[in-house]
């Protein structure tokens, strides 16, 4: 595979200048191996892992909610289709489970993968390769090798999107996010907020209305269920999910509508534990984002309107409804846009979890804070590493001062 890279960068290049084609050969070639560059000023950090490797950790962390997620988006979509009569999907999707002869059966698990796998992968491919091309441009204008962490944003992107997204959005989204939140900043490793979450956020302010809308979620025309979220908030609390058969422990499995791979809180936790297990992501963030929703939650509990249901929806329900485990987990512990210093990680993680809460109670237009929890905590990360700096400076200070 190495020969074919290097044979495949060879005829890509133009007299060793930087080619789109060459920086398309080398986001493969970074993607399935480390690099053999070494930093030549200091600081020097001996280690096993790349800076490719790290970022690919969080795809291999977040695929049991992958998993969870196709199997969840095909059960919805084949349950659907059972409801409303309809036998098969047009188009080549149905052609293409015409050809395994998995069916639409709700309660077979391989129709279930398969279905939820061909919406899947057509989002992916668009978003890998939109990023790519734009990924390349961007290094030959700037005569530099393409950076690093393209396959995680797009895979993350590609997560938290509906099902019923067009392609064109889906690239769309994808080339704002890694344009303004990336590339416009020098690469990897320079961008302030994650690029995967401000694509997201361009498509929710853009196209609210084609992307959150009626039947948005499940993608069988004429066939509308709301997301947890907005039924809680919308009809009356954990009363109004119970009335319709909605368990916590379901939801606790990611059995619920919502984006592709965002709604199984089980694939998280599995996620979360790899992550920490592998020292790349940041567990005071994790658990400050959960301390912040749970404080919040009882402050509402408390002090909230009487007889408000929204106000009244406990913290561990809280957790399981809508993408805050996603988000806590996967996109608020990211390396580059996350505080650095343990007091910012905690602070940072405290306000995504309250904000989170904040955003969903008491704001009816977006049911679900957490992206705009994320986004306007990522704002503050600069302050809190400052704050925390600026304060040991002082104090190592001081102790230099008080020596004799």
């Amino acid at each position: 595979m190495t020969r074919v890279l290097t044979w495949l960068r060879t005829k890509m290049s133009a007299g060793g200048q930087p080619t789109i084609g060459g920086g398309l050969v080398d986001l493969l070639d970074g993607f399935l191996y480390s690099g053999n560059t070494t930093t030549v000023t200091a600081p020097h950090v001996r280690d096993s892992i790349s800076t490719q490797q790290l970022v690919n950790t969080f795809v291999i962390a977040s695929v049991p909610c992958w998993i969870f997620g196709i199997w969840n988006l095909g059960e919805q979509t084949n349950f659907a289709m059972e409801v409303i009569g309809m036998e098969a999907v047009p188009g080549l999707r149905g052609d293409i489970i015409a050809f395994f002869g998995t069916g639409y059966d709700p309660d077979s698990i391989s129709a279930n993968l398969l279905h939820g796998l061909l919406y899947f992968l057509p989002a992916f491919a668009v978003a890998l390769l939109t990023g790519a091309i734009l990924e390349a441009l961007f290094a030959k204008h700037r005569q530099r090798p393409v950076g690093v962490g393209l396959f995680s944003i797009a895979w993350l992107y590609t997560l938290m999107l509906p099902a019923t997204a067009s392609l064109t959005l889906v690239a769309a989204g994808m080339a704002f996010g890694l344009v303004v939140g990336k590339l416009i900043f020098g690469g990897a490793g320079r961008y302030v907020v994650n690029p995967a979450v401000l694509g997201i956020a361009f498509l929710t302010f853009s196209y609210s209305g084609i992307l959150f809308g009626h039947g948005a979620w499940i993608p069988v025309p004429g066939y509308d269920e709301p997301t947890t979220v907005e039924l809680a908030l919308d009809e009356g609390g954990v009363p109004a999910l119970l009335s319709i058969n909605y368990s916590w422990l379901q939801l606790f499995y990611g059995n619920q509508p919502g984006p592709i791979g965002v709604t199984s809180v089980l694939g998280v936790v599995i996620g979360a534990a790899y992550l920490i297990y592998k020292g790349v992501a940041s567990w005071r963030i994790m658990l400050g984002s959960a301390l912040g929703l749970i404080g919040t939650v009882l402050l509402f509990n408390t002090f909230g309107p009487d007889g408000d249901p929204n106000f009244a929806v406990p913290w561990f329900w809280h957790m399981v409804l809508g993408g805050w485990a996603f988000g806590t987990v996967f996109i608020a512990t990211d390396p580059v846009a996350a505080a650095t210093t343990n007091p910012g990680r905690w602070a940072f993680g405290v306000i995504v979890g309250a904000l989170t809460v904040i955003v969903r109670v008491t704001n009816p237009s977006y049911y679900d804070g957490t992206l705009f929890a994320i986004l306007l905590a990522s704002i503050f990360v600069p302050l809190f590493d400052y704050v925390v700096v600026q304060r040991n400076i002082k104090r190592r200070a001081a102790r230099l001062m008080e020596r004799p």
